[in-house]
C-alpha cells in the first residue's frame, strides 16, 4: 500500500498456480463449498465459532438501531451472527454471485431475511447510498486490494459522520519474509496477497480521514480457530464419509489453512484487528 506516496509494500509476487489435489482454486463450486463448511461448519467458510465472531466485533458496540457493512461477506456468516446476535441490518457485499445466492438462501433458512441483504460487488463498486451506513466490517478485506488507499476513501464516504470501521487483517510484520511466505501462498490459492505493514494500514486508515482506536495482535487466537476446524475434520474424516468429489477440495482447505497458521506463527505475518471511525460532524 502506498499510504504516503513512498511505502513500500509486502505484496506476494509470485503468480498462483493450482489449487494442488486435483482441485482448481478459484471461483466456489459446489463441492468447494461443502468442503469448507465440513471444516468451519454448516454456513460458514470461515475460522471460529459464533462466539468468537462475536467477541471480535465488540468494539463496535453495536444494538438494533445500527446498520453495518460486511465487505468481504462470502456466504454471509458473520453478517446472520451479527443480525441475529444485534438485531442490526446488515449488507454483505461479496463479489461472487455464487455466493450471493448461497448467503441469501442461508439468511432466508435463519429466518433473516429482512435483516441480511446480500448484495453482488465491492466498496465503491455497490449501489450502497454515500454517508448512509453506521459500521463497517471486514475479515481479509484488504487483502486483495493493491491500492488500500482508495478502499479507505471508499469506507470514509460509505460512513455517517462518527461511523465506525472494524477490520480484521493479514499484517506483514517481518516484509522481506512476509513476501516469501505470501509467494507460497499464492502457489496454493489463485489470489495474488497484497500484504502491508502495521504502521502502513494505520497511515492508511489516517490518510482516509479516520481516526485509529485500537490495533491488536488476534493471531493466537485466530489459529487456534483454524486448528480447532483442522482437528474437528480429522474425525470426519475417520469417519469414511466424504463424497469423492469433495475429497480434493477438502485436502486443498487442509493445506492452505496450514500454511496459514505455519505463517502466522512464523511470526512474518500477523493478524490483527483494527478498531478506527470518521469523525463527527
Amino acid at each position: 500500500m502506498e499510504a504516503d506516496g513512498d511505502q513500500t509494500t509486502a505484496d506476494g509476487e509470485a503468480t498462483a498456480g493450482d489449487g494442488g489435489s486435483g482441485a482448481e482454486a478459484v471461483g466456489w463450486p459446489a463441492p468447494r463449498l461443502a468442503a469448507a463448511q465440513r471444516l468451519f461448519g454448516e454456513g460458514c467458510t470461515i475460522p471460529g465459532s459464533e462466539q468468537a465472531v462475536v467477541q471480535l466485533i465488540e468494539p463496535l458496540e453495536l444494538d438494533q438501531d445500527k446498520s453495518v457493512v460486511d465487505v468481504t461477506a462470502g456466504i454471509g456468516t458473520a453478517a446472520r451472527i451479527i443480525a441475529e446476535k444485534f438485531g442490526c441490518k446488515v449488507d454483505g457485499l461479496e463479489n461472487d454471485p455464487a455466493l450471493v445466492e448461497q448467503g441469501t438462501k442461508f439468511a432466508e433458512k435463519a429466518g433473516l431475511g429482512e435483516k441480511v441483504t446480500m448484495r453482488e460487488g465491492s466498496l465503491g463498486h455497490c449501489d450502497l447510498e454515500p454517508g448512509s451506513r453506521d459500521a463497517i466490517f471486514g475479515i481479509g478485506a484488504l487483502l486483495d486490494q493493491k491500492d488500500k488507499t482508495a478502499t479507505f476513501l471508499d469506507m470514509w464516504t460509505l460512513l455517517k459522520p462518527g461511523g465506525q470501521v472494524l477490520l480484521a487483517e493479514y499484517v506483514a510484520k517481518k516484509p522481506a519474509e512476509a513476501k516469501e511466505d505470501a509467494a507460497k501462498w499464492a502457489t496454493i490459492e489463485k489470489r495474488r496477497p497484497h500484504l502491508s505493514t502495521l504502521d502502513q494500514i494505520k497511515q492508511g486508515l489516517a490518510a482516509g480521514h479516520m481516526d485509529v482506536h485500537l490495533t491488536t495482535d488476534i493471531s493466537e487466537e485466530f489459529c487456534g480457530h483454524i486448528t480447532h476446524g483442522l482437528a474437528g475434520l480429522a474425525d470426519v474424516l475417520k469417519q469414511g464419509s466424504i463424497p469423492k468429489d469433495q475429497g480434493p477440495w477438502i485436502m486443498w482447505e487442509v493445506e492452505l489453512w496450514a500454511h496459514k497458521v505455519s505463517m502466522l506463527e512464523s511470526g512474518n505475518i500477523g493478524f490483527y484487528l483494527f478498531h478506527a471511525s470518521k469523525a463527527e460532524e
